[in-house]
């Protein structure tokens, strides 16, 4: 399948690259994971109700130059995300885990989570190879489970009656583990850092009454996490979750992602909470300060159509959802070499 057309921003005058369309939802893969290949040549997205001979619910790896669109795993397969160094992605069939070699398409089982259970979000790896993920498990408990991808075994490390998401190991700390209560809204304290070994758990960012903090993001380097602070902050605090620097701020920031040089983010812009604004992907200086509208894109009929922007590997593209005229996700890039960054 290829449906790449090229337009221009009529407002900031850049040229977008958008890959899909159609009354079906097309989208990337969520910001805390990578979603190119090592080599920027490939990206992945989720086609959600097929298209042009590709199965419903397929995950499909895009040609970024060409456009050509491929499936690469069926419905059957959730929970895909990239390892941050390695050419491979890991997901689940069921409660078995499998990786993808992202060139060859081979996938192969690795493991078992805890039978009957879920994943509540995607997987994620370390530089170890160590996998873990969020889970609900087949008693109704949710937990953090990690996989040995070398012995196939998975362990549950701690267990709650909260709703736990967003689970993201450190890319280069095997032994911490992020997550946070998922109350689809605000939370007393959403941010938390689990010490796999030592079987303890700790606030991040330590919350005060009506903050609201979300969609937090490790770096590649895990050294650093970004997430939004409402109204319109972005945040990125040390690994520790000890230092905390406000970075950006712009009207209705929500989704931060960091380059893997830490020298940029970018972030949607999008109405939420009563708010209303001109929907935008927003590149942000983390230095200075300093933001820029890259483009605009279409109101989002739902949270799984957001935005979602992240960056390719080398820093030079970024890969968003555009929702269209129906508010429907399509995948677009927008290639940063044309900007002049602020």
């Amino acid at each position: 399948m290829n449906n790449l057309t090229l337009y221009t921003d009529p407002t900031t005058g850049y040229e977008v690259r958008r890959y899909t369309s159609g009354s079906h939802r097309n989208s990337k893969l969520y910001f805390t994971t990578e979603n190119f290949t090592p080599d920027d040549e490939f990206f992945f997205m989720n086609s959600q109700t097929g298209t042009e001979g590709l199965p419903t619910g397929s995950l499909c790896k895009v040609h970024v130059e060409t456009g050509e669109v491929v499936a690469a795993a069926g419905s059957e397969y959730k929970g895909f995300a990239m390892d941050r160094q390695g050419a491979y992605g890991v997901m689940c069939k069921g409660d078995v885990v499998c990786r993808l070699d992202v060139y060859t398409g081979e996938i192969t089982e690795i493991g078992q989570l805890p039978p009957g259970g879920q994943v509540t979000g995607h997987l994620t790896t370390a530089d170890t190879g160590r996998i873990a993920c969020s889970y609900h498990l087949a008693n109704k408990i949710y937990a953090l489970v990690i996989l040995d991808p070398k012995t196939g075994r998975s362990e549950v490390v701690y267990r709650s009656d909260q709703r736990l998401g967003h689970a993201q190991i450190c890319p280069t700390d095997e032994n911490l583990l992020f997550y946070i209560y998922e109350t689809e809204g605000d939370a007393l304290q959403r941010t938390w850092m689990y010490d796999i070994a030592e079987r303890h758990d700790r606030p991040y960012y330590v919350e005060h009454p009506d903050e609201w903090i979300t969609h937090e993001v490790w770096s590649a380097d895990g050294t650093r996490m970004a997430f939004m602070k409402l109204p319109g902050r972005i945040l990125i605090g040390d690994k520790d979750g000890r230092h905390f620097d406000i970075v950006a701020r712009h009207e209705q920031l929500l989704h931060p992602c960091i380059s893997r040089d830490n020298q940029w983010l970018c972030a949607d812009r999008t109405s939420y909470l009563g708010t209303t604004v001109q929907d935008a992907i927003v590149l942000a200086n983390p230095r200075t300060g300093a933001t820029k509208v890259l483009c605009h894109t279409g109101a989002p009929k739902t949270g799984a159509d957001h935005q979602h922007p992240s960056f390719d590997r080398s820093g030079d593209r970024i890969v968003f959802n555009n929702p269209d005229e129906n508010g429907t996700a399509q995948v677009c890039v927008i290639d940063l070499r044309q900007v002049e960054r602020p």
